[in-house]
């Protein structure tokens, strides 16, 4: 879906400018791509269904989960994926990436150290975390247009008598 793209766009886009000692910002990274460090590896790794407004789209809760990728030889190197790992916290922080479909900040935002596997034994990692409501599809006015109409304002809607066209108020 082109909402899951402009999301992700949006989050390296404010996740490299808001890092600046990040080198590679990537999301849903190729496995064999060559990576510069210190890196920010991300992307959606699971959804469910979230709550509908009813305006036809579909509400979705999405986790997200990044890596933090700092080579293990550089010095400090575990101090330095902390605080980066910190740095991307607080950037999270009321984060709406500026997109109408997003239905609020990232929840449960959380970092830990990682233990890297095999094939990245040569990093230092810290894996942050985050849940992020959203909405996908188009919005529906399931009612046919109407002429427009007058507006009229009442206290009492069993005396239609009692109502006044807003201009007389």
């Amino acid at each position: 879906m082109s909402e899951l793209t402009t999301l992700h766009d949006a989050i390296s886009s404010t996740l490299t400018a808001a890092l600046p000692k990040v080198l590679h910002v990537e999301a849903f990274p190729e496995l064999d791509s060559k990576v510069r460090t210190p890196a920010l590896l991300y992307g959606l790794t699971d959804m469910t269904l979230g709550e509908d407004r009813g305006e036809g789209k579909t509400g979705l809760i999405g986790r997200f989960q990044s890596c933090i990728l700092i080579d293990a030889d550089r010095p400090k190197a575990s101090l330095q994926a902390a605080i980066l790992a910190a740095q991307m916290t607080v950037a999270l922080k009321e984060q709406w990436w500026g997109l109408d479909f997003i239905l609020g900040p990232p929840l449960e935002i959380h970092a830990q150290p990682e233990a890297p596997t095999k094939e990245l034994e040569q990093f230092v990692m810290w894996s942050v975390q985050w849940i992020q409501h959203f909405e996908l599809g188009e919005s529906e006015w399931p009612w046919p247009d109407e002429p427009p109409g007058s507006l009229v304002l009442g206290f009492n809607d069993d005396l239609k008598e009692d109502f006044v066209p807003s201009e007389d108020m």
